[in-house]
């Protein structure tokens, strides 16, 4: 029997992706400990989150890109 239960959760087990993180505050006004927070990963899903990835990428290069362009310059004063 405990074998059937395992492979029936098996069977229904679902991939999620992290979509964000939030806290609630006790009564004190202090944080509770963060929860993540999911969706399911579905294919719609997956893409999405590869192209958000994609243009974080590019804009944290171009980033760096000005900094060390920057930092170059700063050595040569």
């Amino acid at each position: 029997m405990e074998q059937n239960r395992a492979a029936a959760q098996g069977e229904h087990k679902c991939e999620y992706i992290q979509v964000g993180v939030t806290a609630l505050r006790g009564l004190d006004g202090s944080y509770l400990p963060a929860v993540p927070l999911y969706i399911k990963a579905t294919p719609e899903a997956k893409a999405a989150e590869e192209a958000l990835t994609h243009d974080i990428a590019s804009v944290l290069s171009e980033r760096m890109k000005e900094y060390i362009e920057q930092t170059k310059q700063a050595r040569r004063r």
